[in-house]
């Protein structure tokens, strides 16, 4: 069934078209690809065919180990039954032995290059972890060849009492590595923030809620890798001050990616046509369950699933779900059935937001290009 999906989401690109020519980023350019995941919305992280879900042990001789676990990520939609709504990655209390069990996963694919990448996350106020969203080169690492380019905040840091909340910005460009400590206004635990750093060749731009940060020229990565959401402590006094004495959770609202890639396909017809270059909005200000947040991909189309790579009709989603801004033609469906020589679909028929005389079902749309 999974290959069947698959094969049908390709049809989807091909035929609309839409974005087909790429994704514009103010001030960047335009960029040939899309991930994005919408984790407000998400059930089922284990499912999602997108990501892999670290389970592995980290060890150290001079500290405390790490055990990265899938049941310290958790998928907690909106209305948030579990807490904060959102991709939840904990890092446990620690006992005072063994390993600490933390958080972590990446992207399957590992050809992004140059881009902008975007993820609004809210921090833990427990003391003693490290959370962060990145890019790295994919492979095997040393001092010597390790690129990356990352936001890490330091839950220590995240207190009333801190006279300045900051929010570390870290570059390795394969000769060494290098860190930046901007200041941000606000404690990253307070609310879901748009972490963005925007990498061309000899720059990385590092963004805040869509407010300039940081700019790096030095140690600007040149290859292409994934990108990496984790959350962990291995008890480091010079670092992260851990590791917590209690459950601490970061919690992960949406992830976006606009970039290129080391494998293109050429799937651009005619970049003058209309919606052929879809622009990506600036996240100005925190996000919320409440807020409508854009995305350029249908980020739900296989159930399960909270990311995608293909351009269809751009969706804005909130708590009360997604509202396509481009509605898909044709007429209701009288059968459940999607397409056929009428074009049906299920867009707001009474079967609900999508049916498949085949038994497959795609999340909140069915487009009429579907033939059963």
């Amino acid at each position: 069934h999974r290959l069947l999906v698959v094969e049908t989401v390709l049809i989807i690109d091909t035929v609309l078209g839409k974005c087909e020519c790429g994704y514009s980023v103010q001030g960047q350019g335009t960029y040939t690809n899309a991930f994005e995941a919408d984790f407000f919305h998400q059930d089922g992280i284990a499912n999602d065919g997108n990501w892999d879900v670290s389970g592995y042990p980290q060890l150290y001789k001079d500290s405390i180990s790490m055990q990265y676990s899938l049941d310290n990520v958790i998928s907690n939609p909106v209305p948030g039954s579990l807490g904060d709504p959102g991709l939840q990655l904990f890092v446990r209390g620690y006992t005072g032995s063994g390993a600490v069990r933390t958080a972590e996963l990446a992207t399957k694919r590992v050809d992004m290059h140059y881009g902008s990448y975007r993820a609004a996350i809210k921090s833990t106020a427990v003391s003693g972890t490290c959370g962060a969203m990145f890019w790295m080169r994919d492979g095997a690492q040393d001092d010597n060849n390790k690129q990356e380019i990352d936001f890490e905040i330091l839950s220590y840091e995240d207190t009333d009492a801190s006279p300045q909340r900051k929010i570390h910005t870290v570059l390795h460009g394969g000769s060494g590595g290098g860190e930046n400590v901007p200041n941000v206004p606000f404690r990253p635990s307070d609310g879901y923030h748009e972490y963005r750093f925007d990498w061309s060749p000899g720059k990385v731009s590092f963004y805040v809620d869509g407010q300039l940060v940081q700019e790096r020229t030095d140690l600007v990565p040149t290859v292409p890798g994934r990108i990496i959401l984790n959350h962990w402590s291995h008890g480091q006094y010079y670092w992260e001050k851990g590791p917590p004495e209690k459950d601490a959770v970061m919690t992960v609202a949406y992830v976006k990616a606009y970039f290129n890639t080391t494998t293109p396909a050429p799937r651009c017809i005619d970049p003058g046509a209309k919606d052929a270059i879809c622009e990506v909005p600036d996240q100005l200000g925190p996000v919320s369950p409440q807020t409508p947040t854009t995305f350029l991909t249908d980020v739900n189309l296989i159930s399960g699933n909270g990311g995608s790579v293909n351009p269809v009709n751009p969706t804005t989603t909130s708590a009360a779900g997604p509202v396509s801004t481009n509605p898909a033609p044709g007429k209701i469906s009288p059968d459940n059935k999607c397409g056929g020589n009428e074009g049906f679909t299920c867009l707001n028929g009474p079967a609900g937001d999508c049916c498949s005389g085949s038994g497959y079902w795609y999340v909140r749309k069915c487009s009429p290009v579907f033939q059963y």
